[in-house]
């Protein structure tokens, strides 16, 4: 009797090859953790602690409108950088971390990063600029974090969902990116060195689908309010016209531009303009 034997697939379909490396990609959950699926299943919620990164960005002081949105929308980030606001304390990797992805967002995602390590021990500005001048070209990866901070992203969650697009991998510099319509120079796309610009272009949009489809939705919106403007003012001058018509008594008058022609319809009148 011949049997058939299943296999894991990775994130893009295609089955996987190097099953070692594959599971040891994946995040371990904590006890706790698998308790949280299991109450949510079995009715048991309540008897769950659910851990939650404070989200209270008031902390920071004023921020860069891409830099809070990587804070609210990343768990791991927002957690890092709160435990060097709230404890003064940051591993090294973990510093490499908060500039791995801040550090892409130019001036204001440079700036950030001092901030942060200010309140951590034995801070040098030099030594930290240092730092962000040999910054890798690309940012860090969610899956590199993932698997770094195993534990960490097992308890607070690790759920960030990004529009899927060839050469483009998953960071969370791409909530910046998906934050405008229009492209900012300063933040480095998390793509493959070797992709063109005409390409970067191709995938920015289908990043920004969602925001784009918005925009064009509000224009139509927009222009069927003028349409409707413009609909009744069109009703109001055919009024004036079919008193005009009535009290002359005539269905057709003789213009500059032809003939005015009033037929009547199912609905009213229509005018035409024989030449």
């Amino acid at each position: 009797m011949e049997t058939e034997q299943s296999y894991f697939i990775s994130w893009d379909g295609s089955p996987v090859t190097d099953l070692d490396d594959f599971l040891d990609s994946l995040s371990k959950n904590t006890l706790n953790a698998v308790k949280k699926v299991l109450a949510k299943n079995s009715g048991m919620k309540d008897k769950v602690q659910d851990k939650t990164v404070d989200d209270n960005l008031e902390i920071f002081g004023e921020l860069d409108e891409n830099v809070e949105e990587i804070l609210h929308k990343c768990n791991l980030m927002r957690y890092l950088c709160m435990k060097a606001m709230k404890t003064g304390y940051l591993t090294h990797a973990e510093r490499l971390s908060v500039l791995y992805v801040f550090g892409h967002l130019g001036a204001e995602g440079h700036e950030f990063v001092h901030t942060i390590m200010s309140h951590t021990l034995n801070y040098q500005y030099n030594v930290t600029d240092k730092f962000i001048q040999r910054i890798p070209a690309k940012p860090v990866s969610c899956i590199k974090l993932r698997e770094q901070y195993k534990q960490i992203t097992a308890e607070y969650g690790c759920s960030c969902t990004f529009k899927r697009s060839k050469n483009c991998y998953p960071s969370p510099v791409l909530h910046a990116i998906a934050l405008s319509n229009h492209v900012n120079s300063e933040i480095t796309l998390p793509t493959s060195r070797t992709l063109t610009k005409e390409n970067e272009r191709k995938i920015l949009d289908e990043i920004n689908i969602h925001k784009k489809a918005q925009e064009l939705a509000g224009k139509i919106l927009e222009m069927k309010k003028q349409k409707r403007g413009l609909d009744a003012a069109i009703v109001k001058v055919e009024k004036e016209l079919e008193k005009i018509y009535d009290n002359a008594g005539v269905d057709c008058l003789e213009i500059e531009m032809g003939m005015l022609v009033r037929r009547r319809t199912e609905l009213g009148y229509e005018w035409l303009i024989e030449i």
